[in-house]
């Protein structure tokens, strides 16, 4: 029989969030939850203790790859087939794993991903299910009933792993800590030919970002509302994957022309221009420059100031 465990990841987390762990912990073979919080948090350890799920704080050590990466050793050490990666936030279909058990156990024995559709809850639709052929990349048509696809790209919630294909693959990248840690894991499995499956029967449900739309004239424009250490991130990890992979693989230099429509967006209809240029600015160079990490060892400074605005 294949076994299909769960690994949730939290980051001070709601008491909703919470109390959705218990609707898991039977739906699954294995529920593991990590507290990616910096300090314990008490209310996911006492939930956790009273329901009988099994808990590793890990303190954001490595940021969301480094979670992954210790919950995902900890779940295959005890011999789980394939792990099912979740956000605090992703809302679970009572199909989902049923369905996802029935295909790891079609492709037992071999490294695979396997996700779901994404539909986002702010734009009100689904994430565009692609397929690259290393230069360029064709929208696939997805259809309800039509059986699972190849596809080139999977964001970590809602995503299977396989445990051939972790033995494969390897950790995520925890030096890029957060955003693009999921398109990095993508363009590696692409590069080692493992192959990446969109499930068309499943739907996740997920919120990306704080998405507004904004009239301007007749256009219509919407923006994403990340914070500007998000803005860092995510500009310095597409300079990385462009570096990376670009020339095997051109289509991976699209994220950074993802980045200079954020520069758009922030110009035009976003609040805390000036703090959100300059964490895209200083992304950019420290991508350049092979900076990584989390935010307080490449730019102490700015990380301890944004600190002291926190707490004043």
């Amino acid at each position: 029989m294949t076994t299909l465990g769960a690994l949730v990841i939290l980051y001070h987390p709601s008491d909703a969030q919470l109390d959705a762990l218990r609707a898991w912990r039977h739906a699954c073979d294995a529920l593991l939850v990590v507290d990616n919080t910096p300090q314990p948090d008490a209310r996911a350890r006492e939930l956790c203790t009273r329901e009988g799920i099994a808990l590793l704080h890990h303190g954001n050590r490595g940021g969301i790859a480094g979670a992954y990466n210790a919950g995902l050793a900890a779940l295959f050490r005890d011999r789980i087939d394939a792990v099912a990666l979740f956000d605090q936030d992703s809302s679970v279909p009572a199909a989902y794993f049923p369905t996802m058990r029935d295909v790891c156990a079609g492709l037992a024995g071999r490294a695979f991903l396997a996700g779901p559709r994404i539909f986002d809850e702010n734009a009100r639709s689904f994430l565009p299910e692609l397929a690259t052929n290393g230069i360029g990349v064709r929208r696939l048509h997805i259809e309800p009933g039509t059986p699972m696809q190849r596809c080139a790209f999977l964001i970590s919630s809602g995503c299977v792993v396989s445990r051939d294909a972790f033995d494969v693959l390897g950790r995520f990248d925890e030096p890029l800590f957060i955003d693009h840690v999921d398109t990095e894991y993508s363009f590696r499995a692409l590069s080692r030919n493992v192959p990446l499956y969109v499930v068309p029967s499943l739907v996740l449900t997920h919120r990306i970002g704080a998405k507004q739309r904004h009239a301007i004239g007749p256009f219509e424009m919407t923006s994403m509302n990340h914070s500007w250490q998000r803005r860092y991130y995510s500009a310095r990890n597409a300079v990385q994957l462009g570096m990376q992979y670009g020339l095997r693989f051109p289509v991976a230099l699209v994220p950074n022309l993802l980045t200079v429509w954020q520069v758009v967006q922030i110009a035009l209809v976003e609040r805390d221009k000036r703090a959100k240029l300059a964490g895209i600015l200083f992304g950019v160079a420290d991508g350049l420059f092979g900076r990584l990490g989390p935010l307080e060892r490449t730019r102490p400074r700015l990380a301890a100031r944004a600190q002291r605005v926190r707490q004043g």
